[in-house]
């Protein structure tokens, strides 16, 4: 017992020292809490449960800022995500290091795709748990990758590119290659965005390696506090889950959403999801609502509900999920989540 409590101690004054020395060399520390009470239906079973990551995923994050001189610097961040209901994790989010001036941004590490930045802002649910955008249309296509040189350019007369590459795998045949570009508009109220992704991911079941594209087009419309979003995304190719499912598929989706600050202190979030699939083998055609309200009690501090559907036609293989946060019996098609989300 005395050396536990020795090791303890250890471990609490070694952690004060770290923060000690992060104040003097301006690395931040900052991170999301989020948790709910959420009431999950599928074909199989009800349920109520305490889940995480309603309106953001929970995360401890380590950055930090140094000046280098003539408008240059250097950054670095590293996210651990893990599960506020349980404590579980962490699991790896983005780590990387870089440097920016007024010639555009260099990183290098595990990293959100250009599509992440560029459809994420058109994506009401900004990639919470319900998130129709992250569940319906990135579903198995590229997002975060590890082992990627990221480039953004300096914005333009309001246009600004990025760009991204990864090695994929330590293997020969670069398995989990991905090419991200794309390219961003801004001026005043309007917001538009392309952005093309292509991954080369090994078949699960022979020895080739296979491709997938996917192309977005994303939009956003700033009225006073009322912000309605658009995307159009259309993929074709091979798409995997290692070890557990790849399949060859094409086809496009829409999201038509809309969020709406009303005053300081209330604001409200819809976006819905229709996907075609051309080939409907191992997916099918299917439509998704997300609905959502938040009242601010702060800056840092929110309390929230949300309200998903998932409508899938037929009994494809592979089924949209409302929530991939969940390994019960079926797959969740309809869910409510009442929650609290404090930023530090």
């Amino acid at each position: 017992m005395k050396l536990k409590q020795k090791g303890l101690v250890c471990s609490v004054a070694l952690a004060c020292a770290v923060a000690g020395q992060a104040k003097a060399d301006n690395v931040t520390i900052s991170g999301v809490i989020d948790v709910n009470v959420e009431s999950l239906a599928t074909t199989k079973e009800k349920l109520t449960r305490v889940s995480s990551g309603g309106l953001s995923q929970s995360r401890l994050e380590f950055s930090g800022v140094e000046d280098l001189g003539d408008g240059n610097q250097a950054y670095f961040l590293h996210q651990m995500q893990f599960a506020a209901d349980t404590g579980v994790g962490p699991t790896p989010r983005e780590t990387y290091v870089g440097i920016r001036g007024n010639w555009g941004a260099l990183s290098l590490g595990r990293q959100n795709t250009p599509s992440y930045w560029i459809v994420g802002y058109a994506d009401p649910g900004w990639s919470g748990d319900y998130s129709r955008v992250s569940n319906s249309e990135y579903f198995y296509a590229p997002w975060r990758e590890n082992n990627a040189v990221a480039y953004s350019t300096p914005v333009i007369n309001g246009f600004k590119g990025r760009f991204m590459a990864t090695t994929g795998a330590e293997t020969p045949d670069h398995n989990g290659r991905v090419y991200s570009t794309g390219v961003e508009y801004r001026n005043g109220p309007l917001y538009l965005g392309y952005v093309t992704d292509r991954k080369d991911i090994k078949n699960l079941y022979t020895p080739n390696l296979e491709s997938s594209r996917d192309n977005y087009v994303a939009a956003v419309y700033r009225l006073g506090g009322f912000e309605p979003t658009f995307i159009y995304h259309t993929y074709n190719g091979y798409y995997a889950y290692p070890p557990y499912v790849g399949f060859q598929t094409k086809g496009w989706d829409v999201q038509l959403g809309a969020r709406w600050k009303i005053t300081e202190i209330h604001s409200t979030y819809i976006s819905a999801v229709h996907r075609h699939d051309d080939v409907g083998k191992d997916l099918s055609n299917g439509d998704s609502i997300l609905l959502g309200y938040s009242y601010h009690f702060s800056k840092r501090t929110d309390a929230y509900i949300n309200y998903g559907r998932v409508f899938t036609k037929g009994s494809p293989k592979v089924p949209y999920p409302l929530t991939f946060n969940y390994s019960g019996s079926g797959n969740p098609e309809r869910g409510t989540q009442i929650g609290l989300r404090h930023s530090f």
